[in-house]
Order: structure tokens, then C-alpha cells, then sequence
């Protein structure tokens, strides 16, 4: 049995992020845990298996009892919201096989382990890659994968599929809840909760709402002229570690449009390529005004020792975030380091967001909108919420 009891946490700038929290999970039941942006749940997830306090520091107070022992991570392992911070060798199979190798397990046994869950995870023909190449959604699978893989009595997910296409994310969350072990998961979309046998809440409840998007600029299905006020428009080939897409498109001044497509369709690369970062392999991209680009992992883009220094005082009130002015940008929660990053983008003209409502609540997708509307800002999101992108002006879908 895993057990907290009266659990209370601050984090050492003096954050308090639980306040007596009590959970306990049965071994081998599937716990759901739900709550908005800023609730504690990825600091909850983090001491299941001893990351807090032995590696973010800060104050514990109450009990934490992990199959009768100290939380740790032979029996519980962790899979971050980030996958990029967990990845540690160039080759997808050395990266699933290492903890197991730790275990002192024989390179045998753990490669046959590592294929067996790269197989059920759908990324056997991965297994070769190097893992600097692959997408923000394939290196989620390899990290699951490597959990899978483990002989952890727990898993514990923490956003865990966040950058994956929907149906490969509910595929893969069958599989996983459907196994003998304890799974503890925190997610944003409250529709996976029915595969497990329970839900957490963390904070107060909150159900998704669906949300008028309107405002005094116009909203989704009104007519815009794009004869002269065109933003973006490119006609163009690319190809960067993933195969080569053909795409046109055309996007008139404060247009919001999605780009969608299973993980490794090119969405990325595509948001890279009209930001000038990639060069197409074919064809040419013409943007009108200063361009700006919100990526997957949020603390690429700070450089400042406060928020408000990161963000304008406009943008901080129209996101929500004037109370974390004084806060370091890389002491905020994921979530809240997502908003941020997000927030910044919005300096520009053309803004490109990519997956931003990964690990954000379903206020967030409707205010990320209203915003863009009301700012006029020409806005490309690459997404895997097909719910977003029901509500963008054009979808433009890679394959």
C-alpha cells in the first residue's frame, strides 16, 4: 500500500505547494489524480518516489509510507511531464535498458525486457535511433516504455501523455492500467480518468466547460479578408529527422489555425521551418512581423531573474499570472512555467505555440483564445488536443 497522511510540502524559496494532503493507493489499483494548474499534483507525484525532499529539497512534514518503507525509486518509477529531462543515453535501446542494467540485471534479459516494452508501446522500430533526434511525443513513449520495462511494483505518470496523438495515448493507457501493477497518473484530460479504477482530486474540483470564444475582434467562423492582409504563406517541403511533408497554407492577419498529425508527422518541424529556425528542403515561407515561438519545454526560453521580467505587464494580466511577477521563472510549477513561456510568445506579431495546453486546465484553452483574439495576433498551434483545434479558424493536418 502507498500512504500519505497529513502531507504538507514547501519548496525551499518558501513555495508551499500541499498543505496536509492524505492519499493512500491499494497495490495494483489505478489512481487518477485531477486538479487545476498550480494544485500540488506533480509535487505530490514527486515524493511517491523520494524526488521530494531527496533531490528538490525543501520541507516534508507527515508520513510517507511506500509498501511499508521510505519512498524510493527501486519500487516506484517516475515518469515526468518533460521527457527531455529523464532521457540520459543517445540510443533508445541503452536508454531503456539502463535502469535495469543498474538493477544488475544481464544485458540479455534487460534487451529482451526493452523490446518487449518498446513493442507494446508501438516504437520497436525506435530502438536504434538516437534519442536527440527523436520527437517531443516519441521520447514521452521511450520514458514510458522504460517504465514498462522496469520491475518497479509502481508506475507514476506525471502528464504522461501530454505530446501524444490522442488515440496512440489511449491505446497505450489501456495497456498500461491493465497490468497487476499500481499506476498513479495526473492528467488534464479528465476523459482518460475512465480507464482507472478511481480519482484524486487535489484542490476543488473542476469539470471541463465548453466556452463561447468571442470577443469585440471577432470570433472562429467570422469572414476575413485575406486578399491583402495575408500573414503567413509558404509553399514548402520539409524534412528534419522525419519524413518529407509537402504543405501549403495561407493565414490571414489574426487567423488562428491548429496543426495536427500523429507524433512524428512533422507538426514541430513545421513551427520551426515559418520561424526561421529549419530551413525547407523545397519551397519558400513569407511572414509578415515579428515572429515569436512558444516550444514544448517552457525553460528554454527564459533568461530572466523574475517573470516580470520575462513577460509585459499586459500580457501577466491578461494571462493570469501578475502573482508570480517575483517569482523565478525556473522555481515555477510546469504548468505555470508553460503559461509563462506562452505569455512571452505573445510579443510577437506571428505567434507560434507548440502544444500549449499540454498540462494545463481547461480554463487555459479557452483564455488562450481570448486572448489571441482580442490581441488580433496571427497564431499557428501545433496540437494534439483536437478539441483546440475545433475551435482554431483552419486546421492544417500532416500525416
Amino acid at each position: 500500500m502507498i500512504e500519505l497522511k497529513n502531507v504538507s510540502y514547501t519548496y525551499p524559496n518558501g513555495r508551499k505547494a500541499l498543505d496536509k494532503v492524505s492519499f493512500h493507493a491499494l497495490h495494483g489499483e489505478k489512481v487518477f489524480v485531477a486538479g487545476k494548474t498550480g494544485s500540488g499534483k506533480s509535487t505530490m507525484l514527486r515524493i511517491l518516489n523520494g524526488l521530494i525532499p531527496n533531490f528538490y529539497g525543501g520541507r516534508l512534514d507527515g508520513d510517507v509510507r511506500v509498501y511499508g518503507e521510505k519512498p524510493g525509486v527501486k519500487r516506484v518509477f517516475f515518469v515526468s511531464q518533460h521527457p527531455e529531462e529523464q532521457i540520459l543515453c543517445d540510443r533508445v535501446i541503452d536508454e531503456i535498458v539502463f535502469p535495469l542494467l543498474q538493477r544488475g540485471w544481464s544485458w540479455k534479459d534487460a534487451v529482451n525486457a526493452a523490446e518487449w516494452a518498446a513493442k507494446r508501446c508501438g516504437i520497436e522500430h525506435l530502438l536504434e535511433r538516437c534519442t536527440s533526434e527523436l520527437s517531443e511525443g516519441e521520447k514521452q513513449l521511450v520514458v514510458i516504455s522504460t517504465a514498462i520495462a522496469s520491475d518497479a511494483e509502481c508506475i507514476v505518470l506525471d502528464e504522461p501523455f501530454s505530446h501524444l496523438y490522442p488515440e496512440t495515448a489511449l491505446k497505450l493507457l489501456r495497456k498500461i492500467t491493465k497490468t497487476d501493477r499500481t499506476v498513479i497518473a495526473s492528467e488534464h484530460r479528465l476523459e482518460m480518468s475512465e480507464q482507472f479504477d478511481r480519482v484524486f482530486w487535489l484542490g476543488d474540483e473542476t469539470l471541463e466547460t465548453d466556452v463561447k470564444v468571442s470577443d469585440g475582434n471577432g470570433s472562429k467562423g467570422e469572414e476575413r479578408s485575406t486578399s491583402d492582409d495575408v500573414a503567413i504563406e509558404a509553399e514548402l517541403t520539409i524534412g528534419y529527422d522525419e519524413p518529407l511533408t509537402s504543405v501549403s497554407l495561407e493565414v490571414a492577419r489574426g487567423e488562428i489555425h491548429a496543426i495536427v498529425g500523429p507524433n512524428g508527422s512533422g507538426k514541430t518541424t513545421l513551427l520551426k521551418t515559418i520561424a526561421g529556425i529549419l530551413k525547407p528542403i523545397e519551397g519558400k515561407v513569407k511572414v509578415k512581423g515579428k515572429v515569436s515561438m512558444a516550444f514544448q519545454y517552457p525553460n528554454y526560453h527564459f533568461s530572466a531573474k523574475s517573470v516580470e521580467r520575462e513577460v509585459s505587464p499586459e500580457m501577466l494580466r491578461l494571462f493570469g499570472l501578475t502573482h508570480l511577477s517575483n517569482r523565478h521563472p525556473h522555481a515555477l510549477s510546469g504548468g505555470e512555467a508553460k503559461r509563462v513561456s506562452i505569455a512571452k510568445a505573445f510579443a510577437g506579431d506571428v505567434v507560434l505555440l507548440d502544444e500549449p495546453t499540454a498540462g494545463q486546465d481547461y480554463e487555459f484553452r479557452s483564455r488562450l483564445l481570448r486572448i489571441a483574439r482580442k490581441t488580433d495576433k496571427t497564431v499557428i498551434i501545433a496540437t494534439h488536443d483536437l478539441k483546440l483545434a475545433s475551435m482554431c479558424d483552419g486546421v492544417i493536418e500532416l500525416c
